[in-house]
């Protein structure tokens, strides 16, 4: 079955090389902004959610901007590496490529001009409302982050499980041309090992890097599919145990 799926129509490995490169420049790009932003160290006297927004009361307004566009041009960009993975995964099991074109379909949907976006608003919001009244600062924000990013997060995180659960239910049973243990090359693996960071403390990079840990998960995936790429053109007209 699994043979004759896979002859139904053959995979174009330059392209999707393509593909993928594109995705990880993209990747890089959202990084970049998410470094913009989260390049500082927290204010220590303050505690909970207040000390942790409490770098973005010092952000200049400019790194805010250009963090948002850079998330808005990245997030279509590393859609693209994530459509070679799905055409990757469509000859051998149309089912799992089905789950995974919906899921970064909402990736792309909700993740830029979206969540970024409206994440960096959120961030501008609070930076301004810290500046008139202090006192009812955060309480303000969380109440506009409510309103409007909170739904388009809930929406972007079901379309992120979604594509991830198709993504490593996929690789674990055979069915796709990488090996089994390609699996490790995931979005959510690549976003816990760079939160793992957090035991170095309260550091600029360090809280940057915390900012950036979906964006590095991204990174993680796309260029470890990349780089074993040539792997999976060799196992790509053998039959999956």
């Amino acid at each position: 079955m699994k043979s004759e799926i896979r002859n139904m129509e053959n995979i174009h490995w330059d392209k999707i090389g393509l593909l993928m490169k594109i995705g990880i420049v993209g990747a890089f790009t959202i990084l970049i902004g998410d470094f913009l932003v989260g390049w500082g160290v927290r204010d220590v006297s303050l505690g909970g959610i207040e000390g942790m927004v409490s770098p973005y009361r010092t952000i200049s307004d400019g790194m805010i901007f250009w963090s948002a566009i850079l998330g808005l041009i990245g997030v279509p960009m590393a859609t693209v590496g994530h459509l070679g993975v799905y055409r990757l995964m469509k000859p051998y099991s149309r089912k799992y490529a089905k789950l995974y074109k919906v899921g970064m379909l909402g990736f792309l949907t909700f993740g830029g001009s979206g969540v970024h976006v409206s994440s960096l608003a959120t961030v501008f919001f609070y930076k301004y409302m810290a500046a008139v009244s202090p006192e009812t600062a955060l309480a303000s924000s969380i109440k506009f982050a409510s309103y409007f990013p909170l739904p388009l997060y809930i929406a972007s995180f079901a379309c992120w499980l979604l594509l991830s659960y198709a993504y490593i239910r996929a690789f674990i049973t055979g069915l796709s041309p990488f090996p089994r243990w390609c699996w490790v090359f995931s979005m959510p693996v690549g976003t816990l090992l760079a939160s793992l960071v957090i035991i170095f403390g309260n550091h600029a990079i360090v809280n940057a890097i915390m900012v950036g840990a979906s964006s590095l998960g991204n990174i993680w995936q796309l260029a470890g599919l990349f780089f074993i790429l040539g792997k999976a053109k060799e196992n790509w007209h053998k039959v999956s145990a």
